[in-house]
Order: C-alpha cells, then sequence, then structure tokens
C-alpha cells in the first residue's frame, strides 16, 4: 500500500516537471507557424487565430507578407491553433477557418517549422524544398 502510494506521489512530480519542462527533463524544441498572404495582389487578409489557451488576436497581413508564432507542443502531442480568415475577392467578402496547426498531424508535415501560404483556392503547406502544396481546399 505504501508503496502504491509513493508511486502515486512521484507520478504526480513527474507530471508536474514534465508539463513545465517539456518532457520529462528535457525541454522540447518550439514550433513555430508561419502564415503567408498569398492572395490576389492588393488583397489584405485579416484573420484570428487561438488554441483552447491562447487567444493570438485579430490581425491583418498585407500581400506576400508574413506573420509567425511560437510555441511548445503539449506532452500529449494535442496542441491545436485554428484561424478565422476574411478578405475581399473581387469584390465580394470571403470567410474561411482552418486548424492552422494540429500537432498529430503536422508534426509529421512539418515537423518544428509550419509554413502555411493563404490562397484563394485554400491552404498551402510546404515541403523540403519549399514547393507549395494544397493541404486544405476551401468549400
Amino acid at each position: 500500500m505504501a508503496t502504491a502510494k509513493l508511486f502515486l506521489v512521484v507520478l504526480t512530480i513527474l507530471a508536474v516537471y514534465s508539463s513545465v519542462t517539456n518532457g520529462i527533463g528535457w525541454k522540447k524544441e518550439e514550433t513555430l507557424v508561419v502564415v503567408l498572404n498569398n492572395l490576389p495582389p492588393n488583397t489584405m487578409l485579416t484573420y484570428h487565430c487561438k488554441s483552447k489557451d491562447d487567444d493570438l488576436g485579430e490581425r491583418s497581413l498585407p500581400p506576400d507578407n508574413t506573420w509567425s508564432w511560437r510555441f511548445s507542443v503539449n506532452i500529449w502531442d494535442t496542441t491545436l491553433y485554428w484561424c478565422n480568415f476574411w478578405w475581399n475577392e473581387n469584390g465580394k467578402p470571403r470567410q474561411e477557418s482552418y486548424q492552422i496547426y494540429k500537432a498529430k498531424r503536422d508534426m509529421g508535415r512539418c515537423g518544428y517549422y509550419c509554413r502555411n501560404a493563404i490562397r484563394s483556392d485554400g491552404v498551402y503547406g510546404f515541403n523540403g524544398a519549399m514547393e507549395p502544396y494544397l493541404i486544405h481546399k476551401w468549400p
């Protein structure tokens, strides 16, 4: 019985320590997510990105500019950020949304550097050679 209680105490201490250091005794590399406004010329992109714990606020991004943020993926690899996007296209307002970073999906796709281009037809990712490819088509 005492051994079981000691085990639970040690497990609790490790869990708390792990949440502070992003791993049991070691620091995980921070993830960088980059959003590129790759919409048609002169099209301003407005966006609002957030996770369950962090609201990054509403911002605007001029054409061919980027915005980025860093964070540490949680120990369970359930970190998730989503963004709502707004822009005007051919005089008509558009609104789309996308889970811009989902740890279980994106750790294999882009590792700790996830670059995403927002285009009229969807969200594009980049491979190691930095060649864009469609990862999400707008509905």
